[in-house]
């Protein structure tokens, strides 16, 4: 099929196409499982090229018949797969004809969050990955998505973010709900042996936050109507009068999902470092009621945190969010395609300092609880210094005087470990202090000392929610 030549008379593709057309729609029925099936597409591909659309129309749904077997049951470049939609994309002309391919891609992605569809482990973050090109972004490597088989991608339009869209609020309920990983781990057991079962639900979670933060990012321009739109809560914090076990759960729910998405944002920042556009999904002007809804955490901790694992796990939450958010008005104050670029990275600083005057008070009402709540809060305080000063974070420094004298008060509480861990981070200060004042000459560095961050971040999340899940005991990563 390749060494055809595309200049052949119109009558000869219509035949060819009609052959076609029988042989594509027994093709999946004698295919072998499991093995790589790269010529499946770039039969189709071939097609997709012949100058005579009337001739392939009519192919366009065996061809769905027969990319769905694919990536349901085999292995597959992803480049290919790109070309494929993008030849479809490009080839027709009605609207129907141009998605279909596309939209084929888009529901078997959908059906497999879905878990109505047994898909590879590899294939479906292969659709995540489908869909993030198009989107302008790309999955963080790891050792289930290699270098090699997202890059050298074509240039070639799919239309894939154009599908998605109206799925994106599905796609932020799979990523809010707690549950979804431990469906979804033994969902994969029961259909294949997954590799990677500890470290994918994360990588998952992570690369469709990052479809879901291009997307709002998008749409929000000067009146933040995207993230409105799909987080209509996230101006509209509880209220004092309202602070109740519901809304409890609810502040904890809205900080996971929020946590989430800053890590698409930051991965995306990190892994797409000469992107013409940054993302910033959450603007920093709602940064007064986020800081709000992790009040309402802290202050209904003591009470809340013995009704489950998933109330008991809420301080984590609230902690690993918090670490996010300075991190993230950081890496936003440093964006390099903002207009007015001085006085938006002064208001991004500003913003995460004026979360923290608002957040501390909360934390310190905490610790007067007992003994037991002050070594809790100073293990997610340290655990809080000690990544944001790997970040080589520059607010860190701005907010360490705050914090010292807060762990330190209650120095006696704390066990000899935990008190180690403050004397190194007491003697690192000096010496982060020094590596921010040499400034850009860290960068290269500082980038990927914040990837493996976010990589570690992605993980703990992913297995706190997935040990919430299972109701086991008690589970701090720190």
């Amino acid at each position: 099929m390749e060494a055809l030549p595309m200049d052949s008379p119109s009558n000869l593709w219509t035949t060819i196409s009609n052959q076609f057309q029988t042989f594509l729609t027994k093709l999946p029925c004698v295919l072998p499982l499991k093995c790589s099936l790269d010529s499946s597409l770039r039969i189709m591909i071939c097609l997709l090229k012949i100058p005579t659309t009337s001739a392939t129309r009519s192919l366009l749904e065996p061809f769905s018949k027969l990319l769905s077997f694919v990536i349901q049951n085999a292995v597959f470049t992803l480049a290919y797969l790109v070309e494929l939609c993008g030849l479809c994309y490009r080839a027709f002309t009605k609207e129907r004809d141009k998605f279909y391919l596309t939209r084929s891609v888009i529901l078997e992605l959908l059906q497999a969050l879905k878990l109505k569809s047994p898909l590879p482990d590899m294939n479906l973050l292969l659709l995540v990955q489908f869909v993030c090109a198009d989107a302008g972004t790309k999955l963080a490597e790891s050792t289930i998505l290699h270098k090699q088989m997202i890059a050298s991608m074509p240039g070639c339009g799919t239309a894939a973010m154009e599908c998605m869209r109206q799925y994106v609020g599905e796609v932020l309920d799979f990523i809010a709900d707690m549950h979804t990983l431990t469906k979804l781990k033994s969902h994969m057991k029961t259909c294949s042996q997954p590799l990677h079962e500890d470290t994918f639900g994360g990588h998952l979670k992570v690369g469709l936050a990052q479809i879901a933060a291009m997307e709002i990012t998008r749409g929000n321009h000067r009146d933040n109507k995207a993230v409105i739109r799909y987080l209509p809560w996230l101006y509209h914090p509880p209220s004092a009068m309202q602070q109740g076990p519901k809304e409890f759960i609810e502040c904890v729910s809205h900080i996971r999902l929020l946590s989430w998405l800053l890590l698409g944002s930051l991965t995306h920042n990190v892994v797409c470092p000469n992107s013409p556009s940054s993302c910033m999904p959450i603007p920093l002007d709602a940064g007064s009621q986020i800081a709000d809804h992790l009040i309402v955490i802290l202050i209904g901790f003591p009470e809340q945190s013995k009704t489950s694992v998933l109330h008991m796990c809420s301080l984590f939450h609230a902690f690993i969010f918090a670490q996010l958010w300075t991190v993230y008005c950081e890496q936003t104050a440093v964006a390099p395609t903002v207009q007015n670029q001085n006085e938006f990275s002064f208001t991004a600083i500003l913003t995460a300092l004026e979360f923290w005057s608002r957040v501390t008070p909360s934390i310190l009402q905490l610790m007067a609880h007992n003994k037991v709540m002050v070594e809790m809060v100073c293990l997610h305080v340290i655990s809080l210094m000690e990544a944001l000063q790997e970040c080589n974070s520059t607010i860190f420094v701005k907010l360490i005087p705050m914090w010292l004298p807060m762990i330190q008060s209650n120095l006696k509480h704390l066990s000899a470990g935990l008190q180690l861990r403050l004397q190194a981070i007491q003697s690192n200060v000096n010496h982060h202090s020094l590596r921010m004042l040499q400034g850009s000459g860290q960068m290269n560095n500082s980038s990927s000392v914040l990837r493996k961050w976010l990589q570690c971040t992605q993980f703990k999340m992913a297995q706190v929610e997935i040990q919430s899940s299972e109701a086991a005991s008690q589970f701090y990563p720190l």
